[in-house]
């Protein structure tokens, strides 16, 4: 007699980096919201315990944590946090901009037109097709994959690790929740308008897209994480919506 089919069950090592990723960001989100203050101390054992995983993992996420400028780890005395501001934010989104603008002026010639006809298809049908339960998922999933068709099209390796790098921290924070919960519609236009540069080769026009894109993008984290200030510390935004229009960063990036 056969044994009944069940459902596949992840396998071992993805079900660790899956657990690894959820309790990252788990941290990160207590990290940026204040919960885990400056200079509090993070022990690998309490944090095994509270996470459910064994304390190599834990390290691994400590050292994630300290390239990202969230933890310093001290030889023998173990991890501290380092606080987390819009400052440090716009920085990184800052760098991301500028590195991922180099990507795509050098991936322009290199990108096959066939796969970009495919991405237009694709978001055309995710813009007709909003809503529904999975579509923010859906977003996400075509909105990772865009960026990173586009820089490893950029045939530096270096290039190539360093946006990865830079890139991990925001995703986590959109995972962590700080994000717009409508649906970012705009987005989906503004991935369209690349997508239509790229397939006429005009890198010009296609890296000033993905800067404003980048900017827009910075824009609402930030508006998130200020959002997400007020209601942890009960206060008002403190002047957010004018330091993020006309009179800040708008201004700024302008």
């Amino acid at each position: 007699m056969q044994p009944s089919t069940t459902k596949s069950q992840p396998a071992p090592d993805t079900a660790r980096e899956q657990a690894r990723k959820r309790t990252y960001v788990a941290i990160l989100a207590k990290i940026v919201s204040g919960e885990l203050a400056s200079g509090q101390r993070l022990r690998e054992q309490e944090l095994a315990q509270t996470y459910k995983l064994s304390r190599t993992p834990i390290r691994e996420i400590l050292i994630a944590l300290e390239k990202d400028g969230l933890v310093q780890r001290i030889r023998n005395q173990g991890a501290r946090v380092i606080s987390f501001t819009p400052d440090d934010l716009e920085e990184l989104y800052d760098i991301r901009c500028a590195l991922e603008c180099l990507a795509v002026r050098r991936a322009v010639p290199h990108m096959p037109l066939n796969q970009l006809v495919e991405f237009e298809q694709r978001l055309e049908a995710l813009f007709r097709d909003r809503g529904g339960a999975r579509w923010q998922q859906r977003h996400a999933e075509l909105d990772l994959e865009l960026h990173r068709f586009i820089i490893s099209h950029s045939g530096s390796h270096r290039l190539i690790t360093y946006l990865e790098n830079i890139s991990f921290l925001p995703r986590s924070l959109r995972l962590a929740g700080y994000e717009d919960n409508d649906p970012p519609l705009d987005m989906v236009e503004e991935h369209l308008m690349i997508v239509r540069a790229l397939l006429r080769r005009d890198g010009r026009l296609a890296e000033r897209l993905l800067a404003k894109h980048i900017e827009n993008g910075k824009r609402k984290m930030l508006e998130s994480l200020f959002r997400r200030h007020a209601l942890a510390t009960n206060s008002p935004a403190l002047g957010t919506q004018r330091a993020l229009t006309g009179e800040g960063l708008l201004r700024r990036t302008a």
